[in-house]
């Protein structure tokens, strides 16, 4: 199944001339993540601004869980006046899931990244992401979702970033589903993303 979910991240990536991918893992778990420039395929005159966003999340530690998907919109930017900072926010869909409960939400997210301003011949990027959705935005037997995750970037080379970061995401679950509470992943992890 994650051969198939690889190959299909792979073909799409050349398919849509795919604005940046990536991957991250660690010992358990593995993350792909995508996002399509709208701007440079329809040649506007905003590209590097708008983006189609797609990713799946398989966490092995936990036979209980499946992956989880993604798809969503996201709306990036500098900030003016402020050199080497961008703002991003979105929303995206999500869905696992977990046992025989099924969690879907729509969060909204907000992204900051940050260059430090180091004066070295390699970048370093901070880059803090927060996902939420409550009640009225979680569907199925899902209550709320919430993610958190902060990364460390190195700007190796101008198409290429390896980085490490931290994430937790929880899926919580409604009354009919007994009111749980459940942490889907809370890791460490180490990635690359390229850009082309």
């Amino acid at each position: 199944m994650l051969k198939k979910l690889l190959l299909t991240l792979a073909l799409g990536t050349a398919a849509f001339a795919m604005h940046d991918a990536s991957i991250n893992l660690n010992n358990e778990d593995i993350e792909l993540k995508g996002s399509i420039d709208i701007g440079e395929l329809n040649h506007s005159d905003f590209p590097d601004t708008y983006f189609l966003t797609l990713g799946m999340l398989d966490v092995d530690n936990d036979n209980d869980a499946d992956q989880l998907f993604h798809a969503g919109f996201q709306l990036r930017q500098d900030v003016r006046g402020v050199a080497g900072l961008k703002f991003a926010i979105g929303i995206k869909g999500t869905y696992a899931k977990v046992g025989n409960l099924n969690h879907a939400s729509v969060p909204v997210g907000v992204e900051l990244g940050y260059t430090l301003p180091f004066d070295v011949a390699i970048p370093i990027v901070l880059t803090g992401t927060v996902d939420y959705a409550p009640s009225v935005l979680s569907y199925r037997d899902a209550d709320r979702y919430m993610e958190k995750r902060v990364e460390l970037g190195f700007r190796i080379i101008e198409q290429g970033t390896l980085f490490v970061g931290y994430r937790k995401i929880d899926l919580d679950f409604d009354e009919s589903a007994g009111n749980r509470d459940y942490t889907y992943t809370d890791t460490g992890y180490i990635g690359f993303k390229v850009r082309f």
